[in-house]
């Protein structure tokens, strides 16, 4: 692409960026990003948000401000000089000090002239620019702050191992949490603890919407819940098949069904083999991480401490081999893709109600685990680094009935006395209360049931 085809749809970037509708904050901590030299990486589902977010952080910050979208069809035949070319048209039309509020000013002066002043760069799905790694490296030796975003989270691994080291910092976006649907929604986030029983009923009901259709923002605003079909096609088809090259389409797409038609469930290898139509093992695997590298799925690991060599691998496999055959659960990226890409199959709201609890587990920066030894917990909270177990989360849609309790009861205090841990959480629909149960220790332990929906407006 020449220099003067890529001079307007710079700064039709630019009109486009400033020119925005209102913004929905996200509650996401995002502030340290604004200081240090880090290469900052926001990644997350197709249509979550990613741009928008672009937008909040650009409105925290002084100085020169340059935002290119990179899926943007009118960007033709890039190489990986466009971002230097990019950075030199910013530097001659794209003026922005402390008195030119206006961003893009189009003047032609001397560089004598130009004011210095802080240049930020804000690229959206940057893995459509060939060779992007180097280039913003080379961005961030000049002192610019940079910000880019990807619907791959396979872009992340690759360059941070070979490029960016601990130079980077990543921010994960994900559908929108229930305090973010009810600001959509233009409703005052309450205090969970401070509710009139008719304001919880409130809460209740309008929880049950959000479970029901998911976060996708343009389905909240829309209600359309046949979006989230429209989004699960379109990242099959942008974010795998044409990415991958995936030669047997139909084969990816019955296995995505199937694991989000069985979201929360363990799963064979054998199994999705099947229920694919997919002979080798190996693509079975590749398929698997493609799929949550779009953020369609999620894997959760069963946990294991780190001194126990685990014993459902092959003879003579390798540590990666046995640590790829550890045995997992899945989630879906959206619960509100459950009815939309198999409407027909039996709904498990139970299943479903684990899966809402995962994700925002998830948005809440924790490492996730499952447990199951006699009894299964469906959640294990642990420190990244240590991998300390510090929290044990039982699910489960009601907690009315003798079975159902004793079954979540005995279930978490398994987990409870197996990492000593003194107090424990059961989230349900709408049940509150607290318990204490005597441990083997003889020490009693605490567990607090709480609705979900208000454990969601902590």
């Amino acid at each position: 692409m020449q220099r003067i085809e890529l001079l307007p749809l710079v700064l039709d970037n630019q009109t486009f960026f400033q020119n925005c509708p209102d913004i929905i904050p996200r509650i996401i901590p995002f502030s340290p990003c604004l200081d240090g030299s880090e290469v900052n990486f926001i990644c997350g589902p197709l249509h979550t948000g990613k741009t928008s977010f672009l937008r909040q952080v650009a409105g925290s910050l002084q100085g020169l401000k340059v935002y290119i979208n990179f899926e943007d069809s009118r960007f033709r035949d890039l190489k990986p000089e466009t971002l230097q070319e990019i950075k030199e048209i910013a530097a001659e039309y794209c003026i922005k000090g402390p008195e030119d509020e206006e961003g893009l000013a189009g003047k032609d002066i001397d560089d004598k002239e130009r004011p210095e002043v802080p240049v930020s760069y804000f690229l959206d799905e940057i893995h459509y620019l060939p060779g992007w790694g180097d280039r913003v490296y080379s961005l961030q030796n000049d002192g610019a702050r940079v910000f880019v975003t990807s619907s791959s989270a396979g872009i992340i691994s690759k360059e941070i191992s070979s490029r960016f080291a601990d130079g980077i910092k990543i921010i994960r976006l994900l559908p929108f949490s229930f305090k973010e649907y009810l600001t959509l929604k233009g409703l005052r986030v309450p205090r969970p603890n401070f509710l009139t029983p008719s304001r919880c009923d409130e809460m209740l009901c309008l929880f049950l919407q959000y479970f029901e259709n998911g976060g996708f923002p343009e389905i909240i605003k829309s209600g359309d819940f046949r979006l989230s079909r429209k989004y699960f096609e379109e990242t099959l088809q942008k974010e795998i098949i044409e990415r991958h090259t995936i030669q047997d389409p139909e084969g990816l797409k019955k296995l995505a069904v199937f694991l989000i038609s069985n979201m929360a469930s363990e799963y064979s290898i054998d199994t999705l083999k099947r229920a694919g139509g997919i002979k080798d093992e190996a693509t079975v695997r590749n398929y698997l991480d493609y799929l949550e590298e779009a953020f369609l799925l999620y894997r959760v690991p069963m946990f294991r401490h780190k001194s126990e060599k685990p014993d459902y691998g092959k003879e003579g496999e390798n540590e990666n081999e046995r640590e790829s055959n550890i045995p997992c659960k899945v989630y879906a990226g959206d619960t509100g893709f459950f009815k939309s890409v198999f409407p027909r199959y039996p709904d498990s709201l139970g299943l479903r109600f684990e899966n809402l609890v995962f994700l925002e587990l998830l948005r809440k920066g924790k490492q996730v685990y499952y447990f199951h030894n006699t009894r299964e917990c469906d959640f294990l909270i642990a420190e990244k680094e240590s991998q300390k177990v510090t929290a044990a989360v039982q699910v489960c849609l009601c907690f009315g009935g003798t079975a159902v309790r004793e079954r979540e009861v005995l279930g978490l205090m398994e987990a409870m006395e197996e990492f000593g841990l003194n107090e424990g959480l059961i989230l349900t629909m709408d049940d509150e209360e607290v318990m204490e149960i005597e441990g083997k220790d003889g020490e009693n332990k605490r567990i607090i049931i709480n609705s979900v929906w208000k454990w969601m407006l902590e």
